[in-house]
């Protein structure tokens, strides 16, 4: 038996049902180790932590870049073209659209109301953690970031965890539900590390306020991934608006 990435066999090549020893693990991981490796290496080139937390958006693009080649060179060995996971099901688009559409509704409230919540819970204040983020860097790449950050982004997170690792998991593990789970809470644990800011209250917040929205992608693309390229191109228009959130400061 195999089992593909997308509904269409002639889009994507068959992936093999026994991976045997492949990087799903390592994956699961990568990008909550790889955060922090940038922001270390961030730090050390600034010489000071507190530098390296303001350049958060700048530790997740090179995660995103080493995320691309890394993905790239994974599908390759098992005979996907990185390029084919992007493309939308031609058969299938008008109701994918239509059923996206839907769940944009949803998104938003999912989005925008846990990080509301959970700030009032822990601080008493939703601004503290948009203002422990958002500090002040440098224009030029401020300026680069807003291209690059929400493009990276859109091609690497997903993939990851939805593209790549959860139809590996569905072979792997049992029970078969640990291979949303595990994605959806990786996903969401992520952002402990990005960035890494030595605060129990931060690190909580940080690890739980995208769970309900990794739960809805999740869900979404494990009962119908032929939904991954209009929640990818959401995703990165989304982090478009996080980017400029950086030139605020500077209008």
């Amino acid at each position: 038996m195999t089992y593909t990435i997308s509904s269409n066999t002639d889009q994507v090549p068959a992936i093999s049902k026994n991976p045997g020893n492949s990087f799903v693990w390592y994956m699961l991981v990568s990008r909550l180790i790889l955060f922090l490796l940038f922001q270390g290496l961030i730090a050390l080139l600034a010489g000071s932590w507190e530098i390296s937390e303001r350049y958060w958006l700048l530790s997740a693009t090179l995660t995103n870049f080493a995320g691309i080649i890394l993905l790239g060179k994974l599908f390759k060995k098992e005979g996907i073209r990185f390029i084919n996971i992007f493309r939308f099901e031609r058969s299938s688009v008008k109701k994918d659209l239509l059923i996206f559409l839907g769940l944009t509704l949803i998104a938003g409230p999912v989005v925008f109301l846990p990080g509301k919540l959970l700030a009032e819970f822990i601080w008493n204040d939703p601004g503290v953690p948009t203002a422990m983020m958002f500090g002040s860097i440098k224009p030029v790449i401020a300026y680069i970031l807003l291209l690059v950050f929400p493009v990276t982004i859109a091609l690497a997170e997903l993939a990851t965890y939805f593209v790549y690792i959860m139809p590996r998991l569905k072979v792997l593990v049992k029970p078969i539900w640990l291979a949303l789970a595990l994605p959806v809470i990786f996903l969401s644990l992520q952002h402990c590390t990005l960035p890494f800011i030595p605060d129990i209250n931060f690190l909580v917040y940080r690890a739980l306020v995208f769970f309900p929205f990794a739960t809805l992608i999740g869900v979404s693309l494990w009962f119908r991934p032929t939904l991954f390229p209009y929640f990818a191109i959401l995703h990165g228009i989304m982090d478009f608006a996080t980017a400029l959130m950086f030139l605020i400061d500077f209008s």
